[in-house]
């Protein structure tokens, strides 16, 4: 069963599970940064995302980003900063819907990697468009990637290689949202290397297994 919940970034010296927003719920500190980045996964469902980032800048004074996560299949990903840089973006949308229509669209995702470059700019970091927009539409191309991979083999009757795709594809999506917080310049170091969330990180630090162009439209 997978992680259902949001994972919350956020800079702050003290711990950001003793912040009042989040002390009331479950949650875990998965990692952290030396310049007071911080990352915590907080289960259960949230109806007031936009308020609640708006709330975390207003009580840090700096940029956030929440990933809203359904299940591990799914990520909605929405940033806020005091400047007032937003953008939103579905990691691995569901298919026929605006979230995966829109992943498919090279200028509209070109859009949104070059705002949460500024986004990023504004929580310190300068980070290169092609790598921001490579992490956002990476999970929806190795998903179709793999689909794709998996019923060629099958229809070709090659057992070894579907089960070689079943054992290649990375099917948790926290993986690609730490691949986006990378290519942000936010990533925070796993808490308890020992722990699921060390190992997700491992996974983010490899290679795509199914490298490939971008979706054009």
């Amino acid at each position: 069963m997978g992680f259902t919940g949001s994972l919350i970034l956020a800079r702050t010296p003290d711990s950001l599970l003793d912040m009042d927003l989040l002390a009331p719920h479950e949650a875990e500190l998965v990692g952290r940064h030396d310049d007071h980045w911080q990352l915590a996964a907080v289960h259960g469902d949230f109806p007031d995302v936009p308020g609640w980032a708006a709330a975390l800048v207003a009580a840090t004074a700096a940029p956030v980003l929440i990933a809203v996560v359904g299940d591990s299949d799914t990520a909605l990903l929405l940033a806020d900063s005091p400047g007032g840089h937003r953008w939103i973006t579905v990691l691995n949308a569901p298919a026929d819907s605006a979230g995966r229509a829109a992943v498919a669209d090279t200028r509209a995702m070109t859009a949104i990697a070059e705002a949460a470059v500024t986004w990023a700019a504004e929580a310190g970091h300068t980070v290169a468009a092609d790598a921001v927009l490579t992490a956002l539409c990476e999970a929806d191309r190795d998903n179709r990637a793999a689909n794709q991979a998996f019923s060629d083999a099958l229809d070709a009757g090659d057992f070894a290689a579907t089960h070689e795709v079943v054992r290649n594809q990375i099917s948790f999506i926290e993986v690609y949202v730490l691949r986006v917080l990378t290519a942000l310049g936010v990533a925070v170091s796993a808490q308890d290397t020992g722990s699921w969330w060390a190992h997700l990180a491992d996974q983010a630090h490899a290679p795509s297994p199914y490298p490939g162009d971008l979706p054009t439209g």
